[in-house]
């Protein structure tokens, strides 16, 4: 039997009722768009015993308060629809109104700080803002209430620090040029080519933090027979060795002058509370949600868990879990998730960037192995000193066109992918899958990335021309792997005919 462990307080189940004899669950407002082709959940807090009516058009349902405060009703699942609805809410004296309700698609987007980068920041914003009124497009951005980089916390900003306050509250909003400015980059661009592309209403729900750590957005357990969960949620988080030391510091960064000044910091049963801490962003952000349908996951993290070659390693278990619990809290196996493969930058200024090859060809074989999950290759639009490259339309963009294939199943050009690799008389000849009409190398130039190398990496340069839909390759015969864009920067070369980059890989050669 195994126990789910509740970070600090649990004020999120039982909020309070001074304000109104009845209220909605936060994500419930105006303005707000409604999964289709799902049951529709609305859910709040009362006065025990009270009567709920809830009408959606001409829908309506009756539930009875419960003694802990809670009420919940499910309503028929609706096609996409552009004309607004209205949700009214009745109990006893109160009465609220819900207006401009549209049904379409709705997806979540979460990661860590290039989720977070914001549209302003984009290096296409002037002609971004200028066109972002869309009615069809509604955004919710959940703001972090506490969140400094290399610097302490405050009095103020520890008052965050328990799940259910760690956002500060949020409002759905039109797409517009106000609204989308401090949206996350990723998101958006994504969000806005699947709604101009399909005609469905789309909404987004951004939750990332900056910096955070994978398993911060996993559900702590406690006994239970996984000796990679017993490893990451059994111990004080600021004393576990299988967490990542600059996670921990950052930790202390914020935290350590409130507590030597006798601060009361919340904490629980891992240590002090800290959006980084394992588990506490699933408390936060997940679980006050999975309640609310959702179309899919749009998932931009990994840095903070590329710091080393353990944590590399590590994350290629973390992150199957990760998915399984989110799955399994929204009680949909088939929840897609849209990941962003981590992108580029160098060593040269200290960035502990060495095992980015590493990390991301992991995420290209968990791709390939996890069911409904895809992957926006980005190494190509990184920047060699800038852990935050800002050319994130290319990267929403290509987002997009991937979840327009696999959930739209529209008839669109994947990125290329390594199928096999086959030796021919002195020569290596190396062919892919989503080639289109063929290879080629976006600048033009002769192929570049191809290496030959042992376990550890590469170690010799492979000549490498294009024939067709495959490459020949052709060096020395010592290495027994075959690498391509292996470098924390890389300047790797080959895209398909609709110019989406081929990915970093390690194939074994024969």
């Amino acid at each position: 039997m195994r126990r789910t462990l509740i970070i600090g307080l649990i004020a999120w189940v039982l909020p309070s009722l001074t304000e109104a004899q009845i209220r909605l669950a936060e994500f419930w407002q105006s303005g707000m768009v409604i999964q289709r082709g799902r049951p529709i959940t609305v859910w709040g807090w009362g006065k025990p015993g009270s009567i709920v009516h809830v009408r959606l058009k001409r829908e309506e349902r009756l539930m009875t308060v419960a003694p802990d405060s809670m009420w919940q009703v499910q309503l028929s699942a609706r096609p996409a629809s552009t004309t607004p609805l209205q949700l009214t809410l009745r109990s006893d004296s109160v009465t609220i109104e819900l207006t401009n309700l549209l049904v379409g698609d709705v997806y979540l987007c979460a990661g860590q700080s290039n989720m977070a980068f914001p549209v302003a920041g984009d290096r296409h914003a002037a002609q971004t803002l200028s066109v972002a009124s869309n009615s069809l497009l509604r955004l919710y951005n959940r703001v972090p209430g506490a969140f400094r980089y290399n610097e302490p916390f405050k009095a103020s900003d520890a008052a965050h620090l328990v799940p259910d306050r760690y956002y500060k509250p949020g409002k759905w909003q039109m797409a517009d040029s106000a609204s989308v400015r401090p949206f996350s980059a990723v998101c958006y661009y994504a969000g806005r080519q699947v709604q101009q592309t399909t005609g469905v209403p789309i909404g987004l729900l951004h939750v990332a933090v900056g910096g955070c750590p994978a398993e911060a957005w996993m559900q702590p357990e406690l006994d239970t027979p996984d000796t990679l969960l017993r490893a990451v949620f059994g111990r004080d988080w600021w004393a576990n060795p299988a967490l990542e030391p600059w996670c921990v510091q950052r930790g202390h960064e914020n935290l350590d002058s409130l507590i030597q000044a006798g601060y009361p910091v919340p904490r629980g049963p891992l240590g002090f509370n800290h959006p980084y801490q394992p588990g506490f962003l699933y408390q936060a952000a997940i679980a006050p949600m999975t309640r609310l349908p959702i179309k899919g996951v749009l998932w931009y993290q990994g840095e903070s868990n590329a710091l080393s070659l353990a944590r590399a390693r590590q994350h290629e278990h973390l992150f199957p879990r990760l998915v399984a619990g989110w799955r399994q809290a929204w009680k949909q196996p088939d929840l897609p998730f849209y990941v962003c493969q981590l992108s580029s930058i160098s060593t040269e200024k200290g960035y502990r960037s060495e095992y980015w090859p590493l990390f991301r060809d992991g995420q290209r074989r968990l791709t390939a192995q996890l069911p409904y999950v895809g992957m926006a290759v980005t190494s190509d639009v990184g920047h060699r000193t800038d852990v935050h490259p800002t050319d994130k339309k290319t990267v929403g963009e290509r987002l997009a066109r991937v979840i327009l294939r696999q959930t739209y199943r529209q008839p669109l050009l994947a990125a290329p992918l390594p199928l096999r690799v086959r030796r021919r008389a002195g020569e290596w000849v190396l062919r892919f899958k989503d080639t289109g009409t063929g290879l080629q190398t976006a600048d033009g130039q002769a192929v570049r990335g191809f290496a030959a190398g042992d376990a550890t990496g590469p170690q010799t340069d492979l000549s490498a021309r294009l024939d067709g839909k495959q490459i020949v390759l052709t060096g020395p015969r010592t290495g027994r792997y075959l690498y391509y864009g292996w470098q924390p920067f890389s300047t790797a070369n080959v895209v398909n005919s609709a110019g989406l980059p081929l990915t970093t890989f390690q194939l074994p050669l024969p």
